[in-house]
């Protein structure tokens, strides 16, 4: 094959023969332990039958993507932190003591300055934020045993990301086990959570980071099993956000009180108490949201509360302006600088990050194919809400804490990367996180409308307390209408048709 790019300090790169060939071998291997994994759990645990395709999608995912920023783009962030992380990995063997400070968070210029052209050396751009930097280190540790393949490392990240989707999805099957099939659509077969979510990218990291910690918190409060090696779980995935992109803890976090403090009061039964508690729960939620945010400050730096409107306008305003994004770019309207300025953006910033950019407004094929996820999104949309009516469709929201928490997050997170990324082209990746969450929730809700349909039809009421932790000791043909009380409603219509 013939040189593709070149590389700082790395000369001409490009995917060579034998990264395929090991690639194959690996996806082989791959391929034997989840097919024995499935085969000991599908009897237990019926979803398993999705398993072996949302691995085969992740993979095609990482795949895709290596191959379009190596033969169409050329280059980009990922190329970048590939490259500067083998650079460090070429330090582990140089110098080990200078590496092994560097894996302890050492980023300065000092650091960098011991690199040198036999080992190369890192971007700068990415050694010397914090952020980026977290991500070289842990891409580091994989080009420790991927030959310093782009290929296979981009493999192995992509895997060892799967962990954490399949383990929300299988969260969320535990409460509606009914939804398996379509909940596989939100979770493991979503384009842009494919594509943005399966490279060498924050992005990866971060999403599969999001899915831990909802796995996590569920499994420890409300569960109950093995909850310390739960925590543990939640702790890193929560350390793994707040060290990468902090802005997806700063809401993921509120969302999880909610979730944990809501379901405690929808338990009471008695109505007086509970009208009482609900106005004290939102408070002790926004307090303990602030209270712990606000602590937590030094390590969010920019994303701090007290810099976070300057954070937004400053951010907003890089992204609208980048001639890099060229047409890609919408605008949110002008900023007074003041937090109601900003809140009064919601709906067009939330509208942004769920349903833009529309068809027309698609410039190149990315985009098209964006557009056209987000009108499947869009009128996934419309009609969980028509069928299931507003009010009920509030209800059911509110009525589910596992429902509540994942609307919550998902419009809270539309804001906060609609309010800050006013183009196309950042915001597809952006908003990966909490496209499964949304997607979910609309599946979830028709679900709860064509189940209280059923009961109706059966003579039953329907009682959200009932549903409260899912519909997994429902029938699994509750929400359907049976031929035979079909036929029983038509049967009188039919005799006095014939009377006439």
């Amino acid at each position: 094959m013939f040189p593709l790019i070149e590389i700082w300090y790395h000369g001409d790169v490009d995917i060579e023969y034998w990264e395929w060939s090991l690639g194959l071998i690996y996806v082989f291997a791959l391929y034997l332990y989840f097919a024995r994994q499935k085969n000991i759990m599908i009897l237990k645990a019926p979803e398993y039958k999705y398993y072996l395709w949302g691995l085969n999608a992740k993979l095609a995912g990482g795949v895709i993507f290596s191959l379009i920023y190596f033969y169409y783009y050329q280059g980009g962030d990922t190329l970048a932190y590939f490259y500067s992380a083998v650079a460090m990995r070429n330090m582990a063997f140089a110098d080990t003591g200078a590496y092994l400070d560097q894996m302890m968070g050492d980023n300065s210029l000092e650091a960098w300055s011991v690199y040198t052209l036999d080992t190369a050396k890192p971007y700068k751009y990415l050694f010397f934020d914090a952020r980026t930097f977290a991500v070289l280190r842990m891409v580091s540790l994989v080009a420790l045993v991927s030959f310093k393949s782009y290929l296979i490392s981009t493999l192995v990240i992509t895997s060892a990301s799967f962990f954490g989707v399949w383990a929300c999805y299988r969260t969320f099957v535990s409460y509606f086990p009914q939804l398996s099939g379509k909940l596989a659509i939100a979770f493991l077969f979503m384009p842009s959570s494919i594509f943005w979510g399966s490279a060498i990218l924050k992005d990866t990291f971060t999403f599969s980071a999001v899915c831990w910690w909802v796995f996590a918190v569920d499994e420890v409060f409300f569960k109950r099993r093995k909850v310390v090696v739960r925590s543990v779980i939640m702790f890193l995935s929560g350390m793994m956000m707040v060290i990468i992109k902090p802005y997806i803890f700063m809401v993921l976090f509120p969302a999880t009180l909610l979730w944990l403090l809501y379901f405690r009061v929808v338990r009471i039964r008695n109505l007086l108490i509970r009208f009482i508690l609900v106005p004290l729960a939102g408070v002790a939620l926004v307090a303990v949201s602030i209270f712990v945010l606000a602590r937590m400050g030094d390590m969010f730096d920019k994303f701090a509360l007290d810099d976070a409107l300057e954070t937004i306008q400053v951010t907003q305003g890089d992204l609208s302006n980048s001639t890099s994004y060229g047409s890609n770019s919408f605008d949110l309207g002008a900023f007074d600088g003041t937090w109601t300025g900003v809140i009064s953006k919601f709906p067009i910033a939330v509208n942004a990050a769920l349903f833009r950019p529309y068809l027309w407004e698609a410039n190149n094929f990315t985009m098209a194919l964006s557009a056209l996820e987000n009108l499947w999104v869009l009128v996934l949309a419309i009609l969980a809400v028509l069928r299931a009516g507003p009010i009920f469709f509030l209800r059911a929201i509110t009525g589910v804490p596992i429902i509540l928490m994942a609307m919550f997050f998902s419009l809270l997170f539309a804001f906060t990367v609609g309010v800050t990324t006013p183009n196309f082209g950042a915001l597809v990746r952006f908003k990966i996180p909490m496209v499964p969450f949304f997607i979910s929730s609309l599946y979830i809700v028709n679900y709860l409308a064509q189940v209280k349909r059923g009961m109706k039809n059966r003579g039953l009421n329907f009682d959200y307390g009932s549903v409260r932790m899912g519909t997994a000791h429902l029938p699994a043909d509750l929400h359907k209408v049976k031929t035979r009380d079909r036929a029983k409603r038509n049967k009188p219509a039919a005799t006095a048709g014939s009377q006439q």
